[in-house]
């Protein structure tokens, strides 16, 4: 089901890495991932994005105290912070229509939940400056994840 879903996936999308998909944990590791329909595989997806966010909000946070006040990078640091706050609850939302079954909702939620990585390092961007090392590193796993469980998510 794994090999055959992320097949579908990344022939429909082509930011949708196969090879990623399905070597993703999320995917081929977790517990009844095997047996999982394709609703269960999309539930599944959703679960390492949580802690990704957490991850990389923290990482914002950790940056942003060492910033000096008032500076653009602190600037940034905190509108980060704020962009993967509101992706948290974006996820929430998410996965609760996928356990409701709407999976219109799903999408846009997972939808705006993706889009912080890419949101936050455009902060940095439009400052004239490039996102710290830390955020960066983070940023494109969380991404790729996000677009996997977007891709499955949109195939229901």
């Amino acid at each position: 089901m794994v090999a055959d879903t992320c097949a579908r996936c990344s022939n429909g999308n082509p930011n949708v890495n196969y090879t990623l998909c399905v070597a993703s944990p999320s995917t081929s590791e977790s517990p009844g991932s095997g047996g999982a329909d394709l609703h269960g595989l999309a539930l599944i997806s959703a679960m390492p994005l949580r802690s990704g966010l957490a991850s990389i909000a923290s990482e914002a946070r950790v940056l942003r105290d060492r910033s000096a006040p008032g500076s653009a990078a602190r600037s940034c640091l905190e509108a980060c912070m704020a962009v993967f706050r509101d992706a948290a609850f974006d996820l929430g939302n998410a996965v609760a229509a996928m356990e409701a079954w709407r999976y219109g909702d799903a999408k846009t939620a997972m939808s705006a939940a993706v889009d912080a990585p890419v949101t936050c390092e455009d902060e940095f961007k439009e400052q004239g400056m490039t996102a710290p090392a830390g955020i960066k590193a983070k940023s494109k796993p969380l991404f790729q994840q996000g677009v996997i469980s977007l891709a499955i998510i949109s195939l229901l």
